[in-house]
């Protein structure tokens, strides 16, 4: 075997492809372009037996010897080294054959298949799996999170009882913010972990917790006004999942309002709400205003800039009526913390008319509209058979029927406003009082709303564990209940509620559901304690 050069041309002619003059040590090219040469190449290239190219190899045989050839023709065998692939093919590896009369060695791999029989039909040859495309890491999670939303439809696991803007997320995950990435993340890993036979205590993912709450702190701290959607998406998701499944560490519901709250009002009124932006707010508006409740101030939302703003957002956008239907409830409902605010004054001083007054005067306006709101869009749910009465199998010595829902959406629809018609009452109750002005039907009120409540439990059972809000309503339908009908509150409860071990509120017991219901209508202050004899003696609320 013998090297021969394969050419001098320097790198910068061979690079441009063009013929080199060798006028070394620099050459004409590099001289006229100011290039520093190169100069001759030492390359070269092997020749074996006087030939360019290796001679074919022979066919493999069934031994387990094999040849090669050697610089001289001489042929020197061995035994072969041979590794099965797992489609068949056979890697052979054929090392350290030393020729005759040289020193060379030579490595040389050859792949053969097992023969097959020559009965079986080779006509048809298997055809080759089209190869899939590749996909970024967020595209990837998209598709887990996409695959999530669509395994449990119709059932307690579906994603889409926490709201409808969950099905837009996953649009926004190609975006550079980490933040809704690690926020998903964390909601498919929790959520596959519920589905798995694993304790309760077992489905929220700490590490992924921990990650995705550092990643929201650290947008919340230097926020980019082109990643807000996903900073609202990402604690809107994290709110839910803590609601939904952290019920050991309890949950960072004020963090999360103020957090909320402090993003969407920064932008102003009229920022522009696009679909995602409008349905997250409107997803997470109940947690908000029950954060301002909790710390006795006016909704950052009161502003009549904010209501035409919300309105005109809801009015244009291409939503299910039922949607348009509960987003105006929440922009009318706004006014609920300033209630309370109003009815804890009146609980310090029994005197206050003017405070009264005032509280008359927001109250029923509210309780106005929704009374309208009962007699058009639900009358019209019950006619095209969005709501529907059936035979209730689970007590029907005690409700013969009950609430078969079109879709979670509807059934939403319907409590949330029996739940906040309750609230505005009981609030409007204690004005009265002061004002010494009898109004018994703020009580058959709040028994008739409270009755459909009770009558909705059947379907949301269905909707376990994912529709844990619903059970907000049942404690504020608590008030107007006989003894029977608190039994079943109770039961319905713990029912809800079954999959926390221990409940993030502790045992279902009438004083513990009370304080929840005073506080949240300012009859009694809400106490920053975790001791149950706040509740027990009648102080206030644990919070």
């Amino acid at each position: 075997m013998v090297g021969i050069p394969k050419s001098n041309r320097c790198t910068f002619c061979k690079l441009r492809k063009t013929k080199c003059d060798e006028n070394w040590p620099t050459c004409g090219a590099c001289t006229r372009a100011g290039k520093v040469c190169s100069g001759a190449r030492n390359n070269f290239k092997f020749v074996v037996n006087g030939c360019h190219n290796e001679a074919p190899t022979p066919k493999s045989s069934d031994s387990d010897d094999a040849s090669i050839s050697s610089g001289d023709g001489s042929r020197a065998t061995g035994p072969l080294s041979r590794r099965a692939s797992p489609g068949g093919t056979i890697i052979v590896d054929m090392k350290e054959y030393t020729t005759a009369s040289g020193t060379g060695t030579f490595h040389r791999m050859r792949l053969t298949r097992p023969r097959r029989p020559r009965y079986l039909n080779c006509s048809r040859s298997t055809p080759s799996p089209t190869p899939s495309p590749v996909m970024s890491p967020s595209e990837l999670l998209a598709a887990r999170f996409v695959a999530c939303l669509e395994a449990a439809s119709g059932t307690g696991n579906d994603l889409l009882i926490w709201g409808p803007s969950i099905k837009l997320i996953p649009q926004r995950l190609g975006s550079e913010s980490p933040v809704l990435r690690h926020a998903v993340e964390l909601v498919v890993t929790t959520w596959s972990n519920s589905r798995r036979e694993f304790s309760p205590e077992m489905w929220l993912d700490l590490r992924l917790y921990t990650q995705a709450l550092g990643s929201l702190q650290k947008a919340l701290k230097e926020p980019e006004q082109s990643y807000v959607t996903d900073i609202i998406a990402a604690q809107a998701l994290l709110q839910k999942v803590e609601l939904a499944y952290d019920f050991e560490r309890g949950t960072n519901e004020e963090r999360h309002a103020a957090g909320l709250i402090a993003i969407i009002s920064r932008g102003g009124p009229w920022q522009g709400f696009h679909d995602l932006g409008l349905q997250l707010t409107f997803d997470i508006y109940y947690n908000m205003l029950q954060g301002d409740v909790r710390l006795g101030r006016d909704s950052a939302f009161m502003h009549s800039e904010w209501e035409v703003a919300f309105k005109q957002a809801i009015d244009s956008s291409t939503l299910r009526p039922a949607l348009k239907a509960m987003y105006h409830l929440w922009v009318e409902v706004t006014v609920w913390p300033t209630l309370v605010r109003l009815v804890r004054l009146l609980c310090q001083d029994r005197s206050d008319t003017m405070t009264a007054a005032e509280l008359v005067l927001r109250a029923t306006p509210v309780l106005d509209y929704l009374e309208n709101e009962n007699e058009t869009t639900f009358s019209s749910m019950m006619k095209s058979g969005d709501i529907v009465e059936v035979e209730n199998v689970l007590d029907p010595d005690l409700f013969p029927t009950c609430y078969h829902f079109r879709d979670i959406d509807t059934a939403k629809l319907f409590y949330t406003h029996a739940l906040l018609s309750i609230i505005i009452s009981r609030t409007l109750q204690e004005a009265n009082i002061v004002l010494e002005h009898y109004a018994p039907h703020l009580m058959k009120r709040c028994r008739e709303y409270s009755k459909r409540i009770w009558m909705s439990y059947p379907y949301m059972r269905t909707q376990r564990p994912l529709a844990i809000e619903y059970t907000a309503a049942l404690a504020f339908a608590y008030e107007s209940a006989n003894e029977e009908e608190r039994e079943f509150c109770v039961r319905s409860l713990e029912d809800m509620e079954y999959f926390r071990r221990p409940p993030p509120i502790g045992r279902w017991i009438e004083a513990t559901i009370m304080a929840n219901v005073k506080a949240y209508t300012g009859r009694v202050p809400f106490i920053k304690s975790q001791d149950v004899t706040v509740e027990l003696c009648g102080l206030g609320c644990r919070c």
